[in-house]
């Protein structure tokens, strides 16, 4: 019995979730690495995004949806609380909401009759937090049917990505930070930002790259493993110096978080015996030198692009956004509570924060956002959206402590769930003092992260439904086994 290739249209046949969320994955590298409304790649990306949840949505089975309904139940609860934000609503309802006495003043001053109006005080920017969040809404409803293999090259792809961000910041450095080197024309121009409009977003990226590499060190075996952990070691070093080099202060700092929550990961991995591992050092004696020298190159391209960038001026000095970020979230805490309990209306923060500004923060700029965006959420979704923030939290916990349970059985859906989990938790505290999940890349990694957390649970009940004889469809690929080790494609006999 021997194994045939498969052709590349009867493999593209089967794998079209997984086709799907690469293009999906290439547009928003591309094109969706700035959190503004305004950048003119998402009349682009947006689009594409459509189109791949519904090839995502058009696929989706029960099953998927049974195995997976807790990421997938609240990214719909998300998609369904602002969609509440922009159904209109009647004079006499809308003006009885707290917060609402601006505008009712306003159309009264107007003359005429009072209109209907959305729940959000500013519907335009309601409706673009909706289309914005199409774009993670396609990655997850994808990820979910995916086969434990094709997330094997999924974690590749998104470390390529890393890499190749951080290769680009360099060649921004190198060449003095060209402006036709950036991809967005709102951008800080004066750090690498690789891929990304603002540096942190790079920094971000880099940082959530640390458990991947680990997951793949961790399962390295057979000749190749001296060779793949030290390439991921020296991968790993290139994304924290990325990092630094940023001058992010939370990437600076959140770097270190990964990396010490990266010993949950390795800790996971399978055990080996130590006389194999012995004999596979004897065999690639050259591997620690020549990345040895690669090391070394790095620290050299660093050390050039420190000299080039005002990296470690910004990080020992001020910006305004450090100067006012801690006037801005309380003048945010005192004025929260008069649009309590339905808030402002999603996506409504700059017009709302304009209204209570503080007389010494006026001036030709404007907070695009609060910089904090448990906060914003909670200003502008109100109630609601802080029961959905606890819920999410209490998941979150939940989860990963019974992740961490799981460590020592050495599978590969308790390792990526750990990784998806840090960079959860990454993204999580990144929140409290940035934006990090508003910029589509960076959304749809957090949706992926969401998925691995739940593949333990999903391997398990899906593993149960097969022995008891329920299979998937035909032309769609088995999610995963309960194996520690990856399904075997089909075969034909020959």
């Amino acid at each position: 019995m021997a194994r045939s290739r498969s052709s590349p249209l009867s493999y593209a046949r089967t794998h079209v979730p997984f086709i799907t969320l690469l293009v999906l994955l290439a547009s928003v590298f591309l094109m969706g690495g700035g959190s503004r409304d305004d950048i003119t790649s998402l009349i682009v990306l947006r689009p594409i995004a459509v189109i791949c949840l519904g090839i995502g949505l058009y696929t989706l089975t029960r099953q998927q949806w049974r195995d997976f309904k807790l990421p997938l139940g609240f990214m719909a609860a998300i998609l369904g609380l602002i969609m509440l934000h922009l159904v209109p609503l009647p004079p006499l309802i809308w003006q009885a909401l707290p917060g609402r006495e601006l505008a009712v003043a306003a159309g009264e001053a107007a003359g005429g009759l009072q209109p209907w109006r959305e729940l959000s005080l500013v519907p335009y920017r309601g409706w673009n937090a909706f289309y914005a969040m199409l774009v993670p809404a396609a990655a997850m409803v994808l990820a979910v049917q995916i086969d434990r293999e094709d997330h094997r090259k999924l974690i590749y792809v998104l470390i390529a990505a890393a890499v190749a961000s951080a290769l680009w910041g360099m060649v921004q450095a190198i060449t003095g930070f060209s402006r036709a080197l950036y991809f967005y024309d709102v951008t800080n121009s004066s750090s690498p930002t690789g891929f990304f409009a603002n540096r942190n977003h790079m920094a971000a990226l880099q940082v959530c790259a640390l458990p991947l590499l680990v997951l793949l060190a961790s399962r390295a075996k057979g000749q190749q493993l001296r060779l793949i952990q030290t390439a991921c070691a020296a991968i790993g070093v290139l994304a924290v110096m990325m990092a630094a080099a940023t001058g992010s202060r939370a990437g600076i700092a959140l770097s270190l978080v990964s990396l010490a929550a990266c010993l949950l990961v390795w800790r996971a991995r399978p055990k080996q015996p130590e006389s194999r591992r012995k004999r596979r050092d004897a065999r690639q004696p050259w591997v620690p030198y020549a990345f040895g020298a690669f090391g070394v190159a790095m620290l050299g391209g660093f050390a050039l692009l420190l000299t080039q960038s005002q990296s470690f001026a910004r990080i020992s000095g001020t910006s305004p956004v450090e100067e006012f970020r801690f006037t801005v979230w309380e003048t945010m805490i005192d004025f929260l509570p008069q649009y309590l309990p339905f808030g402002s209306g999603i996506g409504s923060f700059v017009e709302i924060f304009q209204v209570h500004e503080p007389s010494e923060m006026l001036g030709t700029s404007y907070w695009n956002h609060a910089h904090n965006d448990w906060l914003e959420w909670a200003l502008e979704g109100g109630v609601p959206a802080i029961v959905l923030m606890a819920i999410a939290l209490i998941a979150f916990a939940r989860t990963a402590i019974g992740l961490i349970g799981r460590s020592p059985t050495g599978r590969l859906e308790v390792q990526l769930g750990l990784a998806g989990a840090i960079i959860l938790f990454v993204l999580g505290l990144w929140s409290a003092v940035d934006y990090p999940l508003r910029v589509p890349a960076l959304a749809c990694l957090a949706a992926l992260a969401s998925v691995w957390m739940a593949f333990p649970r999903a391997g398990e009940v899906l593993s149960q439904s097969q022995s008891a004889g329920f299979g998937q469809t035909a032309g769609k690929p088995v999610f995963m086994s309960n194996s520690g080790s990856f399904p075997t494609r089909p075969q034909k006999n020959s």
